[in-house]
């Protein structure tokens, strides 16, 4: 047993920052991007929309998760067609 038993040991892990490697990495980062790309534009029209018919988070919640949606969506597609794109940039 320690010499103080209510002594707690923290280790730290080092942080990585490094840029994405592996395709799995890249379409992580290009859903990460259209998520936020459709969510901040469909959490203001939310807000817009909940000035004249109230209840903000009711809307908020629904454009704000259409806007999440329609994000994923155009990023799978561009992810799609830079995927593309480079393989058959690469056999050429």
């Amino acid at each position: 047993m320690p010499k103080n038993f209510y002594t707690v040991r923290l280790e730290v892990m080092a942080t990585q920052f490094e840029s994405p490697t592996s395709s799995s990495d890249e379409e992580f980062k290009y859903m990460a991007i259209g998520m936020l790309g459709g969510a901040i534009p469909g959490i203001i029209i939310g807000l817009l929309m909940s000035i004249p018919l109230g209840h903000a988070a009711m809307w908020v919640s629904v454009i704000g998760g259409i806007g999440v949606v329609i994000g994923l969506i155009v990023a799978r597609v561009l992810y799609k067609k830079r995927s593309q794109s480079k393989s058959t940039g690469k056999s050429k």
